[in-house]
């Protein structure tokens, strides 16, 4: 030993195939010598950093043996490698872990754990078998990026299947749903869509003179690759039936925990080897470039890295599922609802990060999660929404197929307000507003939407265009007058895509001008935009208005919003047609105009001025104002999974926040 590793001699090397033929009673005996050296070298390696250290403290010394134990965890991984599968490196790896911290630290309630199951982080370690745990970023700028963005995968259990230098892939563990697979007629695996604990009878396993009870082949969510919504779902199953039947047509990812298809599940079931429920049939993968997976790790803290013995998957595995037909013996993770965060915070608290689990519990982004799994994982619920986007294109110049679309003379901010002889252009000119239903469409995704006010401005043949009004920005817009001074106006965010491409294929970034004056209308000043009474200005108008006095009443806007046509109900229509929108009454869109010019500056201080009057006019946005009352029957408000919290005022939430991220940029 030189105190930071060990050489192993092993005499002459014996040709691979030779190896192969050593009987079993030697495999024992080389296993049990490796194991002493490896022990052996641990304690010296221990020895040597503290008697050599020149300020070696002894309550200090953590920190170096627990190098020595990560130096001799990947040495054991190699040196084991002849030993038999039965005899599980990684175990022993977690009995050098185990008893370091007994002679480094004073045991934690978090940190007692079975001598026969095991899990601790490995560092940057990544192998196949590994398990990766999603932690919330101690940012909550990033946080918050990660909630309105990627939510499916916060405080994720992720099994990697397949760890190489360019790409680490696997399964998420903790996400059940609440539907089943069956086999079809043509022998082809067919999901079934339940309601809450509903029990599916495997046909090829129960026969008329069974008796046996039905079991249900029940689907996790494996990932969002290939997953349920896709049109070619990736189905694995993971067991732990060790018959040589099952050993066969299994891929093993650690000891005691295998990887088969539903077809080779169906094998083992049918051999009378195991029960369906002995299976959990995943849907779907998850994935991260190696580089991207440790940029996340290092610098935002998004993963924990830990090895676990299959005891411990199984038990993990087991509380996310529920075949007693008693809801009292389930655990709560068995809902799809909960997203499998009780199972998240125990593995925390077995690898003594019980504090940090406990601390990000109950915020936003876990409030955000339950509504996820509400609407992709409980498919019972069939009033919520299934994550149904609409398409925008990022570049108004570029067709379905990619192709360029004939824009000679086209500018959005003013030919938008022209229509085609083909179409019928009673939608140029239309108000429309975010929906009302109590789980918005836009919770998940494209917060910016969540009750927006937007003005049509083209409806063509091939896309429908409109303008966002309701988001002021912290830009302005300078206008130098001709008296010399110079007026700025607020400039507003009026969609996800800034630029169109002109005839010469350049990408040109548009600002629209609009207004609603009495006065400016009556001096003729303006292009009116269909019957809205709100008219487009050119810049050279922008100034003439200024300097007349007239301000508060022109938005400036940049950015506008594309919903492409495929089919006769698409576009703008087909959003209203799917309850994504509401038409706003001709007859409020004056009020709405007059409340959204109350909006300031967007700042720190502003922000929730402005995302106020913003509700406030999508409130007045309907027939009869905000004043009407309806006499039926009040709806029952929905609330988040767990909690007292409405869905509507976590959308709010969720659209401030948005705000927050994309739009109040500061120095």
């Amino acid at each position: 030993s030189s105190g930071t590793g060990i050489i192993i001699m092993r005499g002459d090397r014996v040709p691979l195939d030779q190896q192969r033929l050593d009987t079993a009673n030697q495999r024992p005996t080389n296993c049990v010598f490796i194991r002493v050296l490896m022990i052996v070298s641990l304690w010296m390696n221990a020895f040597v950093v503290q008697a050599w250290s020149p300020n070696y403290v002894p309550g200090l010394s953590r920190h170096n043996n627990e190098a020595a134990a990560l130096t001799a965890m990947h040495l054991s991984k190699l040196a084991l490698d002849d030993c038999n599968v039965e005899d599980d490196w990684r175990d022993f790896r977690a009995q050098l872990v185990r008893s370091e911290k007994r002679d480094t630290t004073t045991n934690s309630k978090d940190e007692e754990q079975d001598e026969d199951h095991w899990a601790y982080e490995t560092g940057d370690f990544v192998e196949r078998g590994s398990i990766v745990i999603s932690v919330p970023s101690s940012c909550s700028f990033l946080d918050d990026v990660d909630s309105l963005n990627s939510i499916c995968y916060r405080k994720s259990i992720v099994l990697v299947l397949d760890a190489s230098p360019n790409f680490i892939q696997g399964i998420v563990l903790n996400r059940p749903t609440n539907i089943g697979a069956k086999e079809g007629s043509d022998g082809i695996m067919q999901f079934v869509q339940p309601g809450h604990g509903e029990i599916f009878e495997n046909e090829m396993f129960l026969g008329e003179d069974s008796n046996s009870s039905p079991h249900r082949w029940k689907i996790w969510f494996g990932g969002e690759v290939n997953g349920v919504y896709s049109d070619s779902p990736q189905v694995m199953c993971l067991h732990s039936v060790m018959s040589d039947m099952a050993k066969s047509i299994s891929d093993v990812v650690i000891p005691g925990i295998s990887i088969t298809s539903f077809s080779g599940a169906q094998k083992i079931v049918q051999a009378g080897e195991a029960n369906p429920s002995d299976f959990w049939i995943f849907c779907g993968i998850c994935g991260w470039e190696t580089n991207t997976f440790y940029r996340e790790m290092h610098e935002e803290g998004l993963w924990h890295i830990v090895s676990a013995d299959s005891g411990t998957i199984v038990e993990e595995l087991n509380m996310v599922r529920c075949e007693e037909e008693a809801a009292e013996n389930c655990d709560i993770d068995a809902e799809p609802m909960n997203a499998g965060l009780h199972t998240w915070e125990m593995l925390m608290e077995k690898i003594g990060r019980s504090d940090e689990a406990h601390d990000s519990s109950d915020e936003f982004g876990d409030l955000m999660l339950h509504e996820w799994a509400t609407g992709a994982l409980s498919f019972a619920l069939a009033d919520v929404p299934r994550g149904v986007m609409k398409e925008t294109i990022t570049q108004v110049g570029l067709d379905g197929d990619g192709s360029f679309l004939d824009l000679a003379n086209y500018d959005p901010a003013y030919d938008m307000t022209i229509q085609s002889e083909s179409r019928d252009p009673t939608m140029v000119g239309t108000m429309i507003r975010g929906s009302s239903a109590q789980r918005s469409p836009y919770l998940l995704y494209d917060q910016g939407f969540h009750k927006s006010l937007i003005l049509i401005l083209r409806d063509g043949d091939d896309h429908s265009e409109g303008v966002i009004l309701n988001h002021v920005t912290t830009s302005m817009v300078s206008f130098d007058l001709e008296n010399g001074k110079s007026v700025d106006l607020n400039l507003r965010y009026g969609g996800p895509t800034l630029t169109y491409v002109d005839e010469d294929g350049n990408n040109v970034v548009p600002i629209f001008y609009l207004h609603s004056n009495q006065a400016l209308r009556e001096a003729g000043i303006g292009v009116p935009i269909g019957n809205s009474g709100i008219y487009k200005l050119t810049k050279k108008e922008v100034v003439k208005s200024l300097m007349s006095g007239i301000s508060e009443d022109i938005f400036v806007i940049q950015g506008f919003s594309v919903w492409n046509k495929r089919g006769e109900h698409s576009g703008v229509i087909g959003e209203i047609e799917n309850d994504f929108f509401e038409v706003v009454p001709r007859s409020q869109i004056k009020t709405v105009w007059n409340i959204l010019s109350e909006q300031k500056a967007l700042s720190a201080d502003s922000l929730d001025y402005n995302m106020m009057k913003g509700r406030q006019a999508w409130a007045v946005a309907k027939e009869g104002g905000a004043e009407v009352i309806n006499d039926d029957e009040e709806e029952e408000v929905a609330k988040v999974f767990g909690s007292d919290v409405d869905v509507q005022s976590l959308a709010d939430e969720a659209a401030r926040r948005w705000v927050n991220v994309n739009l109040l940029v500061e120095e």
